[in-house]
């Protein structure tokens, strides 16, 4: 594992024995190429790793993509300019390498062809560093620097965050940006159209189906292939939140299928079917209301059909968990309405 050790100024390695050790820098906020024990960072943060074992690092308040190679020398790998330090200004350029310019890059996240995608905060903007270096803007657009945020969705060059600090690219393509200082967990897919896909957009904490969740502050998020899952570091709330996605079940090949379920009507008035494709074991629905809170449980043994009387609910959005030994299967949103 290793780890931007943002306030030692030091990047550092955990082994699979726990052994902690330095592998550059001096511990000082500054910058420095060179040797890794002599180099300088200010504020590291972003941190990914290619193919080949080089490190790439977002350093912060330097305004630039920092490289420690496998021989242990630090470079700058895309970003330049003449001002640096805490609260230093950035520019925004898209451009080759050193010509390149940031405004607080942060997390960065690598894919499997050694595109590097960085969230450049100040910049308000999702950019991309190519395997030869060139700099390009995924997304964003607007203003810059602290105060110079937005929100729209829509085609990438049309598209405003507000103080992105973390993103992670899966092997599809598609991105996933914590959107901190907009409350809101986003998704660039491989159209580059943007979306929101968690978070109403108002500080505070609410567990719930997608926009009707409340974040405050989302940065660092992460893919869990086996669970199907997004873990995301919610700042300000001192939590790490979970994102369930659309349910899918190993195949012998190791690929994905989705489970089959269907639920109706939906919506409905008060009597829900729930009609799976196969005979499921140990099946437990939980049910929450849109703020999150659990309003029923019921639990069955050997089952492909459920109905379930849900009359004495009040009007209004549902989100239905339905799991079997133990696994999600589906999270289906449902609305329930009155006569």
């Amino acid at each position: 594992m290793y780890v931007s050790d943002f306030l030692n100024q030091r990047i550092r390695k955990i082994t699979p024995d726990m052994m902690v050790t330095t592998v550059a820098g001096t511990g000082v906020a500054g910058y420095q190429e060179g040797l890794a024990m002599e180099a300088k960072f200010n504020y590291p943060r972003g941190i990914c790793l290619d193919d080949t074992g080089n490190i790439y690092i977002g350093d912060s308040w330097n305004h630039r993509i920092r490289k420690i190679s496998t021989n242990g020398v630090v470079s700058t790998w895309a970003g330049g300019g003449s001002t640096i330090g805490v609260q230093s200004v950035g520019e925004y350029v898209d451009a080759s390498d050193t010509a390149a310019r940031f405004y607080t890059p942060c997390e960065l996240s690598i894919d499997q062809f050694n595109n590097i995608f960085v969230a450049d905060a100040y910049n308000h903007r999702i950019r991309k560093i190519d395997s030869d270096r060139a700099v390009t803007t995924i997304a964003g657009s607007g203003g810059f620097g602290p105060d110079g945020g937005g929100f729209q969705n829509g085609p990438g060059d049309q598209a405003q965050f507000d103080t992105p600090t973390a993103l992670h690219v899966i092997l599809d393509g598609t991105i996933f940006v914590g959107d901190g200082a907009n409350n809101v967990f986003r998704k660039i897919g491989i159209d580059n159209m943007v979306s929101t896909f968690a978070g109403s957009g108002e500080a505070g904490f609410i567990n719930g189906p997608d926009t009707l969740a409340q974040f405050n502050f989302p940065r660092g998020n992460v893919f869990d292939y086996n669970l199907n899952r997004i873990y995301v570091v919610d700042y300000n709330n001192h939590a790490i939140r979970i994102l369930h996605l659309t349910p899918t079940t190993n195949t012998p090949d190791g690929s994905f299928i989705q489970n089959k379920i269907n639920l109706y009507p939906n919506p409905t008035k008060g009597n829900l079917n729930i009609k799976f494709s196969e005979i499921h074991h140990n099946i437990e629905l939980n049910l929450c209301n849109g703020n999150g809170k659990q309003v029923l449980n019921q639990k069955y043994t050997d089952m492909n059909f459920i109905h379930l009387d849900i009359n004495n609910q009040l009007a209004g959005l549902y989100y239905l968990g339905i799991y079997s030994d133990n696994k999600l299967l589906a999270n289906k949103k449902l609305l329930l309405i009155k006569p």
